[in-house]
């Protein structure tokens, strides 16, 4: 049985008062954990040369995309950040190991630079892999990589 307050509300009031409550009831509830919120996915892009692209040599011109990661020099280790690393021909480090410079074939783009000009690459199939370092010098985990194959005419 309704009290005397509800007897003299029109229905319209009732529904109105009873919404407000829920509404209200709703935004005292819990928000999204902070964990719902989707993480950044970092990845790298080798831009030039593209996959499968035939390039007039010996110079050749490679051009660095960084995608939900920060590109800073060797040695800052601002959260979420790296630099990029290049292997030409070569295979890539062990997970976990220092990056080894070896000029013209393991290349380190330690001053956050995203482009670089290969100096001297000799004409034929070439496999290119750029990988995202950390301060130190250490690929990121998980890794950031892209491979692409070109050849040089």
């Amino acid at each position: 049985m309704a009290g005397p307050l509800e007897m003299r509300m029109k229905p319209t009031t009732l529904v109105l008062r009873a919404s407000m409550v829920v509404l209200a009831l709703a935004a005292c509830g819990p928000g999204p954990a902070d964990d719902q919120v989707a993480a950044p996915n970092p990845s790298m892009e080798i831009v030039t040369p593209q996959d499968g692209d035939t390039v007039s040599g010996p110079a050749v011109m490679t051009r660095l995309l960084a995608h939900d990661f920060v590109v800073v020099p060797a040695g800052d280790t601002t959260p979420n950040s790296g630099h990029f690393h290049l292997f030409l021909d070569r295979d890539v480090s062990a997970a976990g190991a220092p990056i080894p410079a070896e000029p013209g074939h393991i290349i380190h783009l330690g001053t956050g630079a995203d482009s670089l000009n290969l100096e001297v690459v000799a004409p034929g199939p070439h496999r290119l892999i750029g990988v995202v370092g950390d301060a130190a010098h250490v690929p990121v985990q998980p890794w950031i990589v892209d491979t692409v194959w070109f050849f040089v005419r």
